[in-house]
């Protein structure tokens, strides 16, 4: 599907209701609503950020000259990397095996994406907060407006069972995901079941903002338990929230790719039988929030080394708020921001390394933390 403002909406997602079939062999989506193209910088308007630093939290920035950009307007928060701050990281300095790769500063320019609401002289006020602080020792931020031809909008999935057939409980070749969004905003599924697929039952891609995922399970899904399958519920996109979820036997079940940029959030998630971890998975995702997922399995945030071909550091503001877990290991990087683990239920872990920074922790294994939920208790404070 490649058209925004279309609803695909099926009579509930029970066998019984309307039931979706990814039919014979081959790794695929059964479901795409994808647009086209990506973002695209709009002349004149580039500008540097001027703040001797800016906190995670703000929203608010002072840049060098504001005349060409307007309130309304969507912009890119842009990081561009440094070598210094790779090193800084250490992440120049992974311990090598076959396939590591160090990182490369030109391969960490974020752009974070973000709207205007108001101008005063060249002070920006933005939609959602800076979830990386702005050090000028590590990068010279920079401000521009952007377009997105291409990219659609309003669409949606509801009410519907999507099924992958299987010939064996470790086969790799059939339905791989049940729904797969990318370079689309404002879009959302809810009440939907996948069952039997082998990588996710929603994947949202780099270029999918927000975009709501609620009231759906992943259920039993068939291939190798190894890397690259059975990420439930997957998020590589911006201001993306996944809520009131299900799964059973996946390994990364809520969880985020390379440099998957936030704000972000799992919120109400349940996991059974559990393969693996939940949690940034790969190179440095910012800004995410895991609020009250039950699993019994593990949560990490952590440096993963040399796994994959040389993850490194998972994530920064990422927080754990009221959840439950086997064990979880949550530390900070050695700069750029903390990790939180903030009423965790569950054991305290070293991770895969115990010489790193602890993550900021508080309210383990006590009982009533309040709020509750960080994300309502935000929602609610938003909405006065």
């Amino acid at each position: 599907m490649q058209a925004g403002g279309v609803v695909l909406r099926g009579e509930g997602d029970q066998k019984e209701g309307t039931r979706l079939i990814a039919t014979g062999k081959g790794q695929r989506s059964l479901l795409k609503i994808n647009g086209q193209g990506k973002p695209v910088s709009i002349e004149k308007t580039r500008t540097n950020v001027t703040n001797n630093y800016v906190g995670t939290g703000s929203f608010s920035i002072n840049v060098q000259n504001a005349n060409q950009l307007h309130a309304g307007e969507p912009v890119i928060l842009y990081y561009p990397g440094s070598q210094n701050w790779v090193s800084d990281l250490k992440m120049d300095q992974i311990e090598a095996r076959k396939g590591t790769k160090q990182w490369q500063a030109e391969e960490y320019n974020l752009t974070f994406q973000r709207e205007i609401i108001k101008i005063e002289g060249n002070t920006l006020w933005l939609d959602n907060p800076v979830v990386m602080e702005i050090n000028p020792k590590y990068t010279a931020a920079q401000v521009y407006a952007y377009t997105f031809p291409g990219r659609i909008a309003e669409s949606g999935v509801e009410n519907i069972y999507f099924e992958s057939e299987f010939q064996g409980d470790t086969d790799e070749d059939h339905g791989w995901i049940a729904v797969d969004f990318n370079n689309i905003e404002n879009g959302w599924v809810r009440n939907i079941t996948a069952v039997h697929f082998g990588y996710a039952a929603v994947s949202l891609g780099s270029q999918a903002k927000n975009i709501t995922v609620k009231d759906s399970k992943c259920l039993d899904p068939k291939s190798i338990i190894t890397g690259s399958r059975r990420y439930s519920f997957n998020n590589d996109g911006q201001l993306n929230l996944f809520m009131n979820m299900e799964t059973t036997f996946g390994r990364h079940d809520y969880v985020t790719g390379a440099k998957t940029l936030g704000p972000n959030v799992f919120f109400n998630g349940k996991t059974r039988q559990s393969q693996s971890d939940i949690g940034p998975h790969h190179r440095w995702a910012v800004g995410t929030l895991y609020d009250n997922i039950d699993t019994d399995g593990d949560i990490d945030i952590q440096d993963r080394g040399n796994y994959g071909s040389g993850h490194g550091w998972s994530g920064v503001t990422q927080i754990l708020w009221n959840c439950k877990a086997k064990r979880a290991a949550v530390q900070s990087p050695w700069v750029s921001g903390l990790n939180y683990a903030i009423g965790l239920q569950g054991q305290k872990y070293p991770g895969r390394f115990n010489d790193r920074p602890d993550g900021y922790w508080e309210g383990q294994n006590k009982p009533d933390l309040n709020p509750s939920s960080l994300y309502l208790a935000q929602l609610a404070a938003r909405k006065k």
